[in-house]
């Protein structure tokens, strides 16, 4: 991973000095905001930007440039290549934006970075997470779920769970295989559906 800094009045003109550099549009750099300093009178702007070249698929890098550009969020990524695959790591203020619903945005993004990598022949795996979000999320629902069985095994009265996705889904299912005599089911339709948790029929 290669990172240099570019400087200019605003950021219009660091940009300028990044796509001489890298011969590359503005679109396809991925860059982020190091520092804005104004003069002591504010008469004049220094505006520092941060620009990283990393390995990975062009098409990959151009997918999330366009989008971070198009979409208007303050936003960088990085790539690295992990056991299982790719992962994409997203930073910046308007992390929270893609987060909201369990991470429904993130989930979208993450299928369409798929999707770009398979026209390339990809078969691997691709992983996009932001702060930690898919970690965090994990131990979160399972810790719930724990909780919700623990209170079905104790109470006997069968307990139901917001909407979730399917990879939150499975978590909630195989937690709830590890206490004997209870049972959890999956009702709905489309992408979120809700997981309900009761005591085995005899």
């Amino acid at each position: 991973m290669q990172k240099k800094t570019f400087s200019g009045r605003n950021l219009d003109e660091a940009l300028e000095a990044a796509i001489r550099e890298y011969k590359k549009p503005r679109e396809e750099l991925n860059y982020k905001i190091l520092e804005e300093k104004k003069s002591l009178f504010g008469l004049e702007k220094r505006v520092t930007i941060e620009v990283v070249e990393e390995q990975g698929s062009p098409n990959l890098k151009l997918f999330l440039n366009k989008f971070i550009l198009n979409s208007g969020f303050s936003l960088s990524y990085s790539i690295e290549s992990v056991e299982e695959g790719i992962k994409v790591d997203l930073k910046g203020d308007d992390v929270g934006i893609l987060l909201k619903n369990y991470g429904e945005v993130l989930d979208a993004l993450q299928y369409l970075l798929e999707k770009v990598l398979q026209k390339e022949g990809y078969e691997g795996k691709i992983i996009l997470d932001a702060s930690n979000f898919r970690e965090n999320i994990k131990k979160k629902v399972e810790k719930m779920a724990v909780y919700l069985c623990k209170k079905v095994k104790k109470e006997g009265k069968p307990v139901q769970m917001k909407p979730l996705p399917p990879n939150l889904r499975k978590i909630v299912h195989l937690t709830a295989m590890k206490f004997n005599g209870l049972e959890s089911k999956s009702q709905g339709s489309g992408h979120f559906k809700k997981v309900f948790l009761s005591l085995k029929k005899r």
